[in-house]
């Protein structure tokens, strides 16, 4: 549906504000092409003549004083509605302009011709016209020259919006940047940039105090030569071509890569660097790199790994006494002893295991969360792993009355693992399926080769697991905590080793269960194509 009359008017009105030129100040291009107007049109009066709601103003005039006058008096308002040019040969002789102010007093209007003025969407801005105090009527060239000069203050017009977008662009950068810097500056991290030609270009207060010094004018390639950079250790130099940023700008991306600065005055400061290129065109590129003070964090780490080391240290020892001696009692070395004695030796035996079991997790899940438990990884058929730890494991289940089994048929698919710690992992899920599940009860394995991965099913017939905890199984000592299972005992951290473990040997761990149905603890792992993974 085309637009009434009205909207157009307010799309024309519209686009004339845009160009932000009503009661602007004289600029000399537009001078320039009304004195060629009148000039070559030997004309006395030219004028460029805008008209909005209620006037024509003129942008520039020849022979004329007055800056504007209302637009019910205006020629121009009559040219821009009939949309191209318009000749009134003798005003007096027209009834649109024969009682006209401006014809029967000052200026005299005699003779008008005014070519509109567009816009590239085609809205109709006001005209450029020349005006005598005769009558006459233009010749062909004289038209040609009128509408030629009309395209000048158009493009004229263009030119002066692009500057005014230029402009406001120029000071929305402004604007960003100083939000942005002002944004790096009161952040608790180092963010360091700079350009193609390896200049910094930021370098915010967080960076600036840890440095001990601005150094925004220094190549990153003579740091080394302000301040002493380690790596993470604290005692061996880095090399100029480990400096995070040089990496990032030679084109690397950074990742958790730890360094240690050691500014003038300042105690060392270990830093996790992340960053990259901006943008990669040549050989050099503009980077970026983000550092976060992790020193803390390492103290703590170290504080933690120094800590279970004690506590292993000091507990294992007479923890081990303590077992040897309730061993020996239990097993009548001093005789026999009361029914009522033997059933509280029973109980220390079963927690001095207990707390054994839990010392073992804490220092397995530190050296896992510290990167210092090795993996001995080789190609391994995964069918006799999995009746290795149903034998090892069925001890463990009779105490419960539950009986193992392997499901078949059974996949022989080749994985990658660690055997000795995908038996840690079977013999937790196993161990976890016979404490929770009947008397009487069964437990079984399936092994079952999908695509690219074998997956290995822990199923029991058991109390099974409310949907609400088991997005917690995964988590540090979570337990369950259904009915009576609080007196099946666990270190609540053996579902979250099982958990590390698979992922660091490339696979995925989860469960599935409906509550007093049983569940299905499960992973996957990668198959192997006959040759180790390098």
């Amino acid at each position: 549906m085309s637009a009434t009359a009205a909207e157009r008017e307010q799309q024309r009105l519209g686009a004339l504000a845009q160009y932000q030129v009503m009661d602007s100040a004289s600029e000399q291009a537009f001078d320039d092409i009304t004195a060629l107007a009148s000039l070559w049109l030997e004309m006395p009066i030219a004028l460029i003549s805008l008209v909005d709601d209620h006037r024509q103003w003129f942008k520039s005039r020849v022979g004329l004083d007055a800056l504007e006058t209302p637009r019910d008096l205006a020629f121009c308002a009559h040219a821009i509605a009939q949309g191209h040019l318009m000749e009134v040969p003798d005003a007096r002789q027209d009834s649109r302009f024969s009682h006209n102010p401006l014809v029967t007093d000052a200026p005299f209007i005699r003779f008008y011709a005014g070519m509109p003025i567009s816009t590239p969407q085609g809205h109709l801005l006001g005209t450029l016209c020349v005006i005598d105090n005769k009558p006459r009527q233009l010749d062909a060239v004289q038209r040609e020259t009128l509408e030629r000069l009309t395209r000048m203050v158009e493009y004229q017009l263009e030119l002066r919006l692009a500057l005014i977008h230029s402009a406001e662009r120029e000071r929305e950068l402004r604007e960003q940047r100083a939000l942005a810097e002002g944004v790096l500056d009161n952040i608790h991290a180092g963010v360091v940039v700079c350009n193609e030609a390896g200049e910094l270009t930021i370098f915010n207060n967080t960076a600036r105090d840890w440095h001990g010094l601005d150094v925004l004018k220094i190549p990153p390639e003579q740091w080394a030569l302000y301040y002493d950079l380690y790596r993470a250790d604290g005692t061996t130099p880095l090399p100029p071509n480990e400096i995070p940023l040089l990496r990032a700008w030679q084109g690397e991306q950074v990742e958790n890569a730890e360094i240690c600065l050691q500014a003038q005055g300042q105690a060392p400061r270990i830093l996790l660097c992340n960053g990259g290129p901006l943008e990669r065109q040549t050989r050099q590129s503009s980077a970026i790199v983000v550092m976060h003070d992790i020193t803390e964090l390492r103290q703590a780490t170290q504080l933690k790994s120094q800590f279970l080391a004690t506590v292993s240290h000091e507990l294992r020892t007479p923890l081990t006494s303590l077992s040897g001696a309730v061993s020996l009692l239990h097993s009548g070395a001093c005789g026999e002893l009361p029914a009522a004695a033997q059933r509280l030796l029973q109980i220390a035996h079963d927690n001095g295991l207990r707390l054994n079991e839990l010392i073992n997790d804490l220092l397995d899940l530190e050296k896992l969360e510290a990167g210092k438990l090795p993996l001995l990884c080789s190609n391994q058929p995964i069918r006799p792993l999995l009746e290795q730890a149903l034998e090892a494991n069925r001890p463990y289940a009779q105490g419960y009355e539950v009986s193992l089994r392997l499901q078949e048929p059974c996949a022989d698919s080749e994985v990658y693992v660690d055997p000795r710690r995908l038996l840690q992992v079977l013999g937790n899920y196993l161990s976890n399926a016979a404490k929770f599940s009947h008397e009487q009860g069964e437990v079984w394995i399936e092994c079952e080769q999908l695509a690219d991965q074998v997956e290995v099913r822990v199923i029991d017939q058991g109390i099974g697991i409310d949907s609400a905890q088991q997005g917690a199984l995964f988590q540090k000592f979570a337990q369950l905590d259904v009915g009576d299972t609080r007196k099946r005992g666990g270190t609540g951290l053996g579902l979250v080793i099982c958990k590390e473990l698979i992922e660091r040997m490339q696979g995925e761990v989860g469960v599935s269960s409906t509550l007093g149905q049983g569940a299905t603890f499960w992973f996957r792992l990668p198959l192997t194509s006959g040759t180790e993974p390098q």
